[in-house]
């Protein structure tokens, strides 16, 4: 599915009789999923600034729904379609094949949204379906290195790749356990680079200037990155990540959720 059909699949997709019908008989099995008066209803939620606890509530009552019916990994994949679109890019700066890659990527995030185990990874959902995504990518073209360099950290108490499972409320509570950032700190770099919501948001509702909130950020994401196994590097050496967005292979708006 190229990227370019897919905000028009979505909308002939939510158009038709059948997948109103379905909505309508999941929002009736799912309490989670009842107040919304449609397909696109929801999607407009998970895409403004709201509690991740909300939203991981409705992304979990949609992956229940995406177990027995493909129409409900459909609208699974249409609220995270911002943050699919930030992940890729970064694949596929480097390739030449865009749509076979894209094809790829699809392929990996609608075999994570069949699959996700709900039982034990109910929060951060938006960002642990990203990044399965991009492991599936990485690892089937054949760069499975280039995945668990993003994971190598200081710390030798903190899981191996293996047990976080691409899981980023691992990776952050390693790091906030290794005092490598504070709680409000991980909280920040979620919210803003994970979530998608906006750092001028942030910064009214703790009370302090966009710059301000800014300078937090740049300095939490630098020690999250040494934590990470990123060495810092002279200003005038560009080939390092510079922010959580480009470990993840996020962007600064985020997946939602």
């Amino acid at each position: 599915m190229p990227v370019n059909t897919l905000a028009s699949d979505w909308n002939r997709e939510q158009g038709s009789p059948v997948f109103r019908a379905r909505f309508r008989a999941a929002k009736d099995a799912e309490p989670a999923l009842s107040r919304f008066a449609d397909a696109a209803a929801l999607v407009r939620f998970m895409r403004r600034p709201a509690g991740s606890a909300e939203k991981d509530a409705v992304l979990c009552a949609l992956l229940g729904w995406a177990k027995r019916e493909p129409a409900g990994a459909r609208l699974v994949l249409e609220t995270i379609r911002p943050g699919l679109l930030n992940m890729a890019g970064r694949l596929l700066s480097d390739t030449r094949d865009a749509d076979e890659l894209w094809a790829i990527i699809v392929a990996a995030l609608w075999e994570g949204i069949r699959a996700y185990p709900l039982p034990r990874r109910r929060r951060r959902v938006a960002a642990n379906l990203l990044l399965d995504a991009m492991h599936r990518t990485l690892v089937a073209l054949g760069r499975e290195s280039e995945w668990r360099s993003m994971w190598v950290g200081f710390d030798r108490k903190t899981p191996a790749p293996e047990a976080v499972e691409g899981d980023v409320d691992g990776l952050l509570d390693g790091a906030v356990r290794a005092c490598a950032i504070s709680a409000d700190e991980a909280e920040v770099i979620c919210a803003s680079r994970i979530d998608g919501v906006p750092l001028a948001d942030l910064a009214r509702s703790a009370g302090v200037s966009y710059n301000t909130m800014k300078l937090r950020r740049q300095r939490a994401e630098r020690r999250l990155l040494l934590f990470l196994g990123y060495r810092p590097v002279p200003r005038g050496q560009q080939n390092r990540p510079l922010s959580l967005a480009r470990v993840t292979g996020t962007g600064s708006h985020g997946p939602v959720g």
